[in-house]
């Protein structure tokens, strides 16, 4: 299968090196000193269980362009979600009197991506994702570290018969590229629970600078996540799912039992980069308020996070 992956950052290039050691072709859109390096030397990868070492296809989205349609059976993007409104014009831009066009599958955090790409883009094209028991980041340019299984959660936004045959295809393409994957029919929940992860541990993360392990084994912490983590669950339910406590429970043990991590937010602060923090603290507190509720863990841990980090 041809593959068009956006974004190099620690999940992108996991998928990208996977696919390619299967023997599926690979192109990369990246930018800044990451695409520099990925076009001047091998691109690394260390993995407990995988190695990659070897020279990648790279572009910047401009380039990318030029490139015909038809070369691409998917479009994988796993950049920020900050920036998904930009990538579904340059989408909209490239795909424009197209009478056929690839899979778009979002592998970000979030639960808007989808919604923000489906108001550019055909929704039946549109591949909702997720990723995780997987930790990965880059280390120096071209040179990133994971962990983790990367188990991953695929199901259609607007399911029909040509998206479900796709769907069928790309789980059989990445579980022989040891992606554990396997198909959701009601991906929303599964968005929505793995934002329960994201909402429990980046932020206080990205706050205190510590790895997820000493947030989890430290007694009074670990309860502010679970907090947390709560919250997202009451949140979920102004979008009409219901994610219980035995589920909430799950998670957190999960976490707690997981490979210590910096989470995405944690490596945002380290590099100064640009947070998540409206995709994913602003609308679990926006969904409570919208049932005329608080979410004061997420706010508190937010609100001092932002204004830390950006003094504001």
């Amino acid at each position: 299968m041809r593959f068009l992956i956006l974004g190099a950052g620690g999940i992108g290039s996991y998928f990208g090196a996977r696919l390619i050691d299967a023997g599926h072709d690979v192109i990369f859109v990246a930018r800044g000193k990451q695409l520099e390096a990925l076009q001047q030397k091998k691109l690394k990868l260390q993995h407990p269980e995988f190695s990659f070492f070897k020279r990648v296809v790279s572009y910047n989205i401009d380039e990318i362009k030029k490139i015909q349609l038809q070369n691409f059976d998917a479009v994988l993007i796993a950049t920020k979600s900050t920036s998904t409104l930009s990538l579904a014009n340059d989408l909209k831009e490239w795909f424009a009197n197209k009478k056929q066009i690839p899979y778009i599958i979002s592998l970000q955090n979030g639960v808007d991506n989808e919604e923000i790409l489906s108001t550019h883009l055909d929704k039946t094209h549109i591949i909702a994702g997720l990723t995780r028991k997987i930790g990965a980041h880059i280390v120096s340019p071209a040179v990133i570290t994971a962990t983790g299984t990367a188990e991953t959660i695929l199901g259609a936004i607007e399911p029909t018969k040509s998206n479900e045959s796709f769907l069928n295809e790309l789980k059989e393409v990445f579980n022989d590229a040891k992606i554990p994957t396997q198909i959701s029919e009601n991906i929303n929940v599964e968005l929505w629970k793995k934002l329960i992860i994201n909402n429990g541990v980046n932020a206080i993360c990205a706050l205190l600078k510590e790895k997820t392990g000493e947030i989890m084994h430290h007694e009074k912490l670990s309860k502010i996540v679970y907090g947390l983590m709560s919250e997202t669950a009451i949140a979920a339910l102004n979008k009409g799912i219901n994610i219980s406590k035995n589920e909430i429970d799950d998670m957190f043990d999960l976490i707690t039992n997981f490979d210590s991590i910096k989470p995405s937010m944690l490596v945002d602060v380290e590099n100064n980069r640009e947070l998540e923090l409206d995709e994913i603290c602003t609308v679990v507190i926006k969904n409570c308020e919208a049932q005329g509720l608080d979410a004061p863990y997420t706010r508190t841990i937010s609100t001092i996070l932002e204004y830390v980090y950006y003094k504001k």
